[in-house]
């Protein structure tokens, strides 16, 4: 038993086999799956996706589009969250990887994303890249901070202990089973398992095995193989331990 904790199976890359894909997860052991709407323009699509058995939803406004922020999206956001599918705000956060890029609006619509998360009482997934830390300074501006995930986490160990002493958990994706990711290794070595997260984030960052082509979320099987190898625990150790970490964070029925 397996969640895919983060998938965008509404990419237009599955628009010819999606019903298989789906078959594959399913057929491979995972329990549920949790597709991700960041991208306005496919939030009714994960909607849609989220109404079938097995798959809950999240919604958000990711950062390289935070320029497309306005209060009518807002308000659209505000009612995808109410649906009894979603679990969450997501996912959101900061990303200075691609010039150019808008820091100060990403961080203005940050904040507003997880303010709404408290007001809601939702958790949130945070995306991150070459951002940790302004990330870090605006989660010491709140008293009180939503309970979350740091998505496809790819920072030190030094930097992963702070937001789990935050109370984060840490996500782990496809590149920990890449031949030169001895940091991502050293996170997941000294991460309490119950505080792991397994994800795709399909369609990319598929695992070694798979490299170069499409990431299906049939593939987090490689991921929590390579965490229990990482940590030597047993992989029905780890398929049991993040499934009732996504259970107990998203809320999840089991």
């Amino acid at each position: 038993m397996l969640v895919d904790s983060h998938a965008h199976t509404s990419d237009a890359k599955f628009d010819t086999d999606r019903e298989e894909v789906l078959k594959r997860a399913f057929d491979a052991g995972l329990k549920y799956i949790i597709e991700v709407g960041c991208e306005p323009p496919l939030w009714d699509n994960v909607a849609e996706l989220s109404k079938r058995d097995g798959i809950f939803s999240m919604f958000g406004l990711h950062p390289q589009d935070a320029e497309k922020f306005n209060e009518e999206l807002f308000d659209k956001l505000k009612n995808l969250l109410k649906d009894k599918k979603c679990v969450a705000v997501g996912e959101i956060g900061l990303d200075y990887h691609y010039e150019p890029f808008l820091k100060e609006k990403q961080k203005e619509v940050f904040v507003k994303q997880m303010n709404l998360a408290l007001e809601i009482n939702k958790p949130v997934c945070i995306h991150c890249r070459d951002a940790y830390d302004d990330m870090v300074k605006i989660f010491k501006t709140f008293d009180v901070l939503p309970k979350g995930v740091i998505h496809c986490f790819s920072g030190s160990w030094e930097q992963a202990k702070v937001v789990l002493d935050m109370g984060f958990l840490i996500g782990i994706d496809g590149p920990c089973t890449y031949p030169k990711s001895n940091k991502l290794a050293k996170v997941i070595e000294n991460t309490p398992l119950d505080k792991l997260l397994v994800e795709t984030d399909c369609p990319y960052l598929a695992p070694q095995k798979y490299r170069g082509t499409r990431n299906e979320p049939a593939y987090v099987v490689e991921i929590a193989e390579k965490t229990a190898e990482i940590k030597k625990v047993s992989f029905e150790q780890v398929c049991e331990q993040t499934t009732e970490n996504a259970v107990k964070l998203y809320g999840l029925k089991k």
